[in-house]
């Protein structure tokens, strides 16, 4: 569960931009309509206090402020495996949609380190097949298409390292890190939430450990988080467990 200061912080970036200009007036009723009933002036100057130390807030002008940049974008690590697979897809095929990533970034958020790593492929379904059979012929080891549950307990689980290809996403939000398309933080944050055999080692507590985590260290756009878990068909869940487990507050949802 985020901690009252995040919970405020979230809830200020989310509702001005780095342009804006936030006035006294204006976050005294953001606050007392959103976290205090009858806040004080006493309490209202200490919270303002406690903005501008955390370098969430920095004042322009006096009864002024603007947004700080106080988060980092995420951008992971990208591995040697990732960078060959991308070359050999570009070499291939051309305007291809597709993106990488590794199931061991999910490390960096999660209280358990999972013993298994899963180079996750999103790829255009018509281009799946003909990439499992280029990684194939080029010796990838551990390559599978599709995995449902039986082999993934069977087979995946049982693997140090694996290679799954499984459908692209339109409009997925992706962007290039060194060259390599690979997913952005919303997408992993959704796809993690989605996938319950794929990324099974980080469900319940885990889960919610991971999106507090990713909120408290990183910028998330709340309003591409929630358009591609509508196109997983899966918004109406991922606000619940935003909500219940108080990740964000309800009129923070867009």
């Amino acid at each position: 569960m985020l901690s009252l200061n995040k919970r405020i912080e979230i809830k200020i970036r989310n509702t001005y931009s780095s342009s804006d200009k936030i006035r006294k007036d204006d976050l005294y009723k953001l606050l007392s309509e959103s976290f205090y009933k009858d806040l004080k002036l006493s309490t209202f100057y200490w919270r303002i206090h406690e903005l501008k130390k955390a370098g969430v807030i920095v004042p322009v002008e006096k009864g002024v402020y603007k947004l700080s940049e106080e988060k980092k974008v995420y951008s992971p690590m990208i591995s040697n495996k990732q960078r060959r697979i991308n070359r050999l897809i570009n070499n291939a095929y051309k305007d291809i949609n597709y993106c990488s990533w590794n199931s061991n970034w999910l490390n960096e958020f999660s209280r358990h380190q999972a013993y298994s790593n899963v180079l996750i492929l999103n790829i255009e379904r018509e281009f799946m097949k003909p990439v499992f059979h280029l990684l194939t012929d080029k010796a990838f080891m551990n390559l599978y298409i599709n995995p449902d549950k039986v082999m993934f307990d069977d087979y995946i689980s049982e693997n140090r390292e694996s290679i799954v290809i499984i459908p692209f996403i339109t409009k997925s939000p992706v962007l290039k890190i060194t060259r390599v398309p690979t997913p952005r933080l919303e997408k992993i944050l959704v796809d993690t939430f989605c996938e319950n055999n794929l990324l099974q080692a980080y469900r319940g507590e885990e889960l919610n450990v991971i999106f507090s985590n990713a909120f408290n260290d990183y910028i998330v756009d709340i309003a591409k988080l929630v358009n591609y878990s509508c196109r997983r068909k899966k918004d109406k869940e991922l606000k619940d467990f935003l909500i219940q487990n108080k990740i964000i507050e309800k009129d923070v949802m867009v």
